[in-house]
């Protein structure tokens, strides 16, 4: 990974203007969805339609696939939220330690064939972590949208490592962003269990 401080600031010059609506919108998109909130996915749309543009100036090839995705789940997730009882919270879901376990193996193994392909293929500049985050966050947002628990146990991941990737490609606000989401994601996961067992 290369580094230096005149390309960092360079880079930071270039997007702050881009950066600081998508880390505002991205901050009330977890927020919102650590409360069950369906208003989550309209700030996680906005938020990622930015995300899109700056990922594909930055050469974060799969970051920009996954915002790309995002957007579309933003959609799914409004509708899909939107089906349940507003008099009613939400309920949330387990999916189990031994499922969990395999699933985490399984990102493990594509994020090396996916990485490796990237690596080879494109000018991709953090293949093996860029493919990483990007297997990962597929599933946790999937598992967002189905109130599926350990969701936050894999964003809790992905978002720790993204503090370092954003950081060394310039872009500090995103990179505190992604430090304070490790944080929020840790709350969500116990938020969540709470209901789990107040609903069970």
């Amino acid at each position: 990974m290369d580094f230096s401080l005149e390309s960092w600031y360079a880079d930071f010059a270039n997007y702050a203007w881009w950066e600081v609506p998508a880390v505002i919108t991205a901050l009330l998109y977890i927020l919102l969805a650590a409360r069950r909130n369906r208003w989550c996915f309209l700030y996680g749309f906005i938020s990622s339609l930015i995300y899109v543009y700056l990922t594909v100036r930055l050469k974060l090839y799969f970051d920009s696939f996954i915002n790309i995705y995002y957007l579309g789940m933003s959609v799914y997730g409004w509708i899909d939220w939107s089906k349940s009882d507003p008099s009613k919270e939400l309920q949330v879901k387990r999916l189990g330690w031994k499922k969990f376990s395999l699933y985490a193996i399984a990102i493990g193994f594509i994020s090396l064939f996916v990485g490796y392909w990237a690596a080879h293929y494109t000018d991709n500049s953090l293949p093996y972590w860029d493919a990483f985050t990007t297997v990962a966050s597929l599933l946790a947002t999937y598992w967002v949208v189905k109130r599926y628990i350990e969701n936050w146990l894999i964003w809790i991941v992905v978002d720790l490592l993204s503090t370092f990737i954003y950081f060394f490609k310039g872009l500090p606000l995103t990179s505190a962003l992604f430090l304070l989401y490790t944080f929020m994601a840790v709350f969500g996961y116990y938020k969540w269990m709470g209901w789990a067992r107040k609903d069970a």
